[in-house]
């Protein structure tokens, strides 16, 4: 197929996917630009419906069931940009179910990223990539967040909702994940991210108060366990060090099953999901006032993942500079 005319009632549908968060719902479908992230989610599995690309210019071997040839203008409106360089694509993707978490078994989930009211597609998409990346299990979306599949999402997210379960849930089916799945609900606030003396000592205090006073990973099992609905198995024993040691800390915290809620940037967590966290914030000593969502969030979430001690371990074996 061969489409020039930006009037054509299939261009009118894919921008519609692009600009609509509702349509998106109705039909099922989302529209992806641009070449990495059209690959990257087609790899992942996703059904392709349409596989874009300009016209003379050889389409990737991705399956699909329509490809599409379109001139230059066709495909900067498909993209919402003034021009396109000669490699663009785009994509009709069947968007993934909802992550039904409130059916997995007890102890299928310890690492959980809960968004509430962030609105900011570049950080929720920032955050559910990060999410996936470090391996945590899942993500859920409170009232009041964006759409993931939102045009400005996709791209700050490289399709991570694709790939991560992602469950829309009221705060009271929350709360029964809560309890279901056993898991300490953590609260960043930005309001005490400040580099001020007594707002590390706070942090610090509250951190060992949740019992997450050093950075860990999750239990065996992981992400495929959730994915699959099984419980993950019970953590390995191991060889504990010195009392404070790197490896003491990394047992007690792999042994948490945690729920790591972000707010909206400047306001943090409403007041419901306040009533159930304990506060966490990350010791700022240098003189920025705060750090955006997407950065707190994400310097949390390393902290509390398999990575961080590795990586604190090979720091702190650097040798000396003479």
């Amino acid at each position: 197929m061969r489409i020039t005319s930006v009037q054509n009632p299939a261009v009118k549908h894919c921008v519609k996917l692009r600009t609509s968060g509702s349509y998106r719902r109705q039909t099922g479908s989302a529209l992806l630009v641009g070449q990495d992230l059209v690959e990257e989610v087609a790899g992942s599995g996703a059904s392709v419906a349409a596989l874009v690309g300009l016209d003379g210019s050889p389409l990737p071997d991705i399956p699909a069931q329509r490809y599409v040839a379109v001139s230059e203008a066709v495909m900067a409106k498909l993209a919402g940009l003034e021009s396109v360089s000669r490699g663009a694509l785009a994509a009709e993707v069947a968007l993934p179910p909802p992550a039904d978490l409130l059916s997995l078994p007890p102890g299928a989930l310890s690492r959980v990223l809960v968004l509430d009211g962030v609105q900011d597609p570049g950080n929720l998409g920032t955050l559910l990539r990060t999410a996936l990346a470090l391996g945590w299990q899942a993500a859920v979306l409170l009232p009041g967040c964006c759409d993931p599949f939102n045009d400005k999402a996709l791209k700050a997210s490289r399709g991570a909702a694709f790939r991560l379960p992602v469950a829309q849930h009221t705060v009271e089916e929350w709360e029964r994940l809560l309890t279901v799945q056993s898991l300490v609900p953590l609260a960043a606030e930005p309001d005490r991210c400040a580099g001020s003396s007594g707002a590390s000592s706070r942090a610090a205090g509250d951190a060992r108060a949740a019992g997450v006073s050093a950075v860990a990973g999750p239990a065996p099992g992981g992400q495929q366990d959730a994915q699959q609905g099984q419980p993950e198995q019970p953590p390995r024993q191991q060889q504990l060090g010195p009392v404070g040691s790197l490896g003491e800390a990394q047992a007690r915290l792999a042994a948490l099953r945690l729920c790591l809620c972000l707010g909206a940037e400047g306001q943090g967590v409403s007041a419901a999901v306040r009533r159930r966290c304990r506060s966490v914030s990350i010791p700022q000593p240098g003189e920025m006032e705060s750090l955006n969502a997407a950065a707190a969030g994400s310097v949390l979430m390393f902290a509390l993942s398999a990575g961080a001690v590795p990586l604190l371990a090979d720091l702190a074996a650097l040798p000396h500079a003479d």
